[in-house]
């Protein structure tokens, strides 16, 4: 008996569901730490004011920037996923690209925000994009243990995503202290 299983029961004799709610487990430990942390709250906002000498006000301009595209995108986001085949596809697709971003974020960032405008640009983007992430997750959450066991799976999900957040936030302290 695994810990996972005090926080939620196995579904009862599906084989292939007990499989998939245990993926779903370890996709939610990444996913939200793909959703929150290195997109911009943990990992970019500190980078770009540390690093690369940003103000309080430019990281503050990207991240209102990041968090109203998310907000913007997120319904017609889950239309889609309503209405799609491919959810597993558009997931992947919106992790892919988030981490695409984040990584441009850090190789083109200028020092003292040179390039704001850009930078701008690649957080509506990165918002757009990272507003894919929670509704394909409900989504196929919500395919795997249907309308009963939703509320439960979520919780179990959220528990995951804080918990990669802070084993990321951990790595990241330990490595920064050498």
């Amino acid at each position: 008996m695994s810990w996972f299983e005090h926080f939620l029961p196995e579904p009862e004799g599906n084989i292939q569901k007990k499989k998939a709610r245990s993926t779903l487990r370890w996709a939610s430990l990444f996913l939200g730490e793909l959703r929150d942390g290195l997109t911009m709250i943990n990992m970019q906002s500190a980078f770009l004011i540390v690093s690369k000498g940003y103000t309080e006000k430019q990281a503050g301009v990207l991240f209102f920037v990041f968090g109203m595209s998310q907000f913007l995108f997120q319904t017609p986001a889950g239309y889609l996923y309503d209405y799609s085949d491919n959810k597993v596809t558009w997931l992947s697709a919106a992790a892919l690209g988030t981490t695409c971003l984040t990584v441009f974020t850090a190789v083109f960032a200028e020092d003292n925000g040179g390039n704001l405008n850009l930078m701008i640009f690649i957080k509506f983007l990165q918002g757009a994009i990272t507003s894919f992430i929670p509704p394909g997750l409900n989504s196929i959450t919500q395919g795997i243990v249907g309308a009963n066991g939703m509320t439960q799976q979520v919780s179990v999900n959220e528990m995951m995503n804080h918990l990669g957040t802070a084993i990321i936030v951990l790595i990241g302290s330990l490595g920064g202290g050498w």
